[in-house]
């Protein structure tokens, strides 16, 4: 059986020539992002598919599809979108229930998605996830373990559309939580005074996030992000019913940028996420 490196290189080579459709320009922290949620999927398909525990199936849900695949800006290096990741499972999902919200984009992806093996199993949900989130997840058997990437640019994914998913029972999801640049600069100076910003659509109406900041009394950022980290994770046990979480910090060239979350309801899936991001892209162990 061929290693993660090799998969993840064989993933990179299969979306190297130039298609002739759009594809979503990057930086090169992207390719971290992408490698660990593969990685994350390999595992959870290989043991899980087919496991009479899952008989309505396993299924992959991608909020923010995107058109498949990502150009890192500096070296032009094109890599597979989330959708091709779940595409290209080595046992593959009995549903792909993707949405992406403009229009060009959303048909690219599906342009690609119909040159693989999964083209009779995806579904594309074409507008805003915050909308579309009824009829996506009414895609969802109950009694299915189902994948959700949660991949925005910034404060888009309200806290009562990961709720949503959270319903639909053996749920685990990884979603970015922008910490470090949207939060970080915009709490005190765009939120603060606004009671239905963005970031209060983001972490829930009953976060107190205002009061538990102001009792901080620090400037420090690293102190700030961790805060509304554990903000978020204790909105998602009360209401969700998470009970396991995993971090990543993703950083660029001048600092942190955001905080990949995960969360499941049950250890072993902590387990496999723990086990994806053990290495990076490079097969450098990871500092924990």
């Amino acid at each position: 059986m061929e290693t993660n490196k090799e998969h993840w290189s064989r993933l990179v080579e299969s979306v190297a020539v130039d298609d002739g459709l759009m594809v979503r320009e990057s930086g090169y922290w992207a390719e971290k992002k992408l490698f660990f949620w593969n990685r994350y999927v390999e595992i959870t398909t290989l043991a899980m598919v087919e496991n009479p525990k899952w008989q309505h199936g396993v299924v992959y849900v991608d909020l923010f599809a995107g058109p498949g695949i990502c150009e890192i800006r500096d070296s032009k290096k094109r890599l597979p979108g989330s959708p091709l990741i779940a595409a290209n499972a080595p046992k593959p999902f009995s549903r792909i229930l993707l949405c992406e919200l403009d229009n060009e984009t959303a048909l690219a992806c599906a342009a690609r998605m119909n040159r693989t093996l999964a083209r009779n199993k995806f579904k594309l949900f074409q507008g805003d996830c915050n909308e579309e989130i009824n009829e996506l997840t009414s895609e969802i058997p109950r009694g299915a373990l189902t994948l959700a990437f949660l991949d925005p640019t910034g404060l888009h994914v309200h806290f009562q559309t990961a709720m949503k998913l959270a319903q639909c029972g053996a749920v685990d999801l990884l979603i970015l939580f922008p910490d470090a640049v949207d939060i970080l600069r915009n709490a005190d100076h765009y939120y603060f005074d606004q009671e239905e910003s963005k970031l209060d659509l983001v972490l829930g109406k009953d976060s107190d996030w205002r009061n538990r900041k102001a009792q901080l009394a620090t400037s420090d950022g690293f102190k700030i992000r961790r805060l509304f980290a554990e903000i978020y994770k204790d909105q998602l046990r009360k209401h969700g019913g998470y009970s396991h979480f995993g971090e990543e910090v993703i950083s660029g060239r001048s600092g942190p940028l955001y905080r990949l979350v995960y969360a499941t309801k049950h250890e072993l899936g902590l387990k496999f996420w723990n086990e994806s991001i053990k290495k990076d892209q490079y097969g450098q162990k990871r500092l924990f």
